[in-house]
């Protein structure tokens, strides 16, 4: 239990499909590309969206981590879709599990990704996990800042957040319904709309962002971290997606602004910057965090937003000295 309720089972909240309920040609290419039917099927607990994602090995001992959407999830498939294109195109040394195929088969999207040695973390999140997590993205980082051709080459590069970090704003004009806010926002739209409408200035820069660098979005091994679900980049300043993610370990009690302050990324970054983007994420997890639940998907996913959403809220109060 933290002071914004009990966090999410990071590592149990997935409803995914079987391997039994995949189409005979789904599993047919699974076993294609693994060089022999699966033996073992260890289903992925953690995850907010449905589809089937699994380690699936063979009785040689071959291994491969495969993700499956068909045409009833039209949001996973294109976000798999992505991904196929985006993974390869991602530099050398970049700690992400390298795609092994993509397949389009009968509607359905299928990956197979290295199995890499790891697991996913658990909350509250412990320091040695926090600490490969944030060596991963300065590595990460660091080969991603210019932009790298390759992502050019895709159609990546700068552009607008979306109307979705500018929650706040759309209150003030009266576009967006209002949502609850914990007390210490509560009579700041304004304040909060203005701190939002720098979002775009404060995050210019050359360098690629995952833009969904969260802590379940991450793999940790014995001495290493790894980086999944490589669907949403963009083409913005990294230090946004180190604020992100550093919403989660802020509410498990984390020193959030001793770790964002040195971390590599955030090098120079202004006290002003850092609220902005505070202020961008908690409007986005607080408006989330109360529409409905989304049919397939994770029944925590809510929840989970409305929890780093309270988070956040405390970061930036804290800060503003709002409390």
């Amino acid at each position: 239990m933290s002071r914004f309720g009990t966090p999410v089972p990071y590592d149990a909240t997935a409803v995914r499909l079987e391997h039994s309920a995949l189409p005979a040609p789904v599993r047919e290419r699974i076993a294609k590309e693994l060089g022999a039917e699966p033996v073992e099927v260890r289903p992925a607990g953690g995850g907010f969206t449905g589809g089937f994602a699994a380690l699936v090995r063979s009785g040689s001992g071959a291994e491969l981590f495969v993700k499956a959407a068909g045409p009833d999830m039209p949001f996973v498939v294109g976000a798999y879709r992505l991904e196929a294109e985006v993974n390869p195109a991602l530099p050398e040394g970049v700690p992400v599990p390298r795609l092994r195929f993509a397949a389009e088969v009968e509607g359905w999207t299928v990956l197979g990704f290295e199995a890499v040695r790891g697991r996913a973390p658990r909350l509250p999140v412990a320091t040695r996990d926090l600490d490969l997590m944030l060596r991963a993205w300065a590595e990460a980082s660091e080969r991603l800042a210019p932009v790298p051709q390759s992502l050019l080459d895709l159609g990546f590069g700068p552009g607008p957040m979306g109307e979705a970090l500018h929650r706040f704003a759309g209150v003030a004009s009266g576009e967006v319904e209002p949502f609850p806010v914990p007390p210490a926002l509560e009579g700041r739209i304004d304040e909060l709309a203005e701190l939002e409408s720098r979002l775009e200035e404060v995050l210019r820069a050359d360098e690629v962002i995952h833009f969904d660098l969260r802590t379940d979005n991450m793999i940790v091994g014995a001495d290493r971290a790894w980086i999944c679900d490589w669907n949403g980049i963009g083409v913005h300043a990294a230090w946004f997606d180190t604020a992100n993610f550093l919403v989660v370990p802020y509410g498990d009690g984390h020193d959030a602004d001793r770790l964002l302050r040195y971390h590599p990324t955030a090098v120079g970054v202004a006290d002003e910057q850092i609220d902005t983007v505070l202020a961008a994420v908690t409007g986005y997890y607080l408006a989330q965090g109360r529409l409905d639940p989304i049919e397939g998907a994770s029944p925590y996913l809510r929840e989970h937003q409305w929890w780093c959403g309270l988070a956040a809220a405390d970061w930036l109060a804290g800060r503003r000295g709002w409390r």
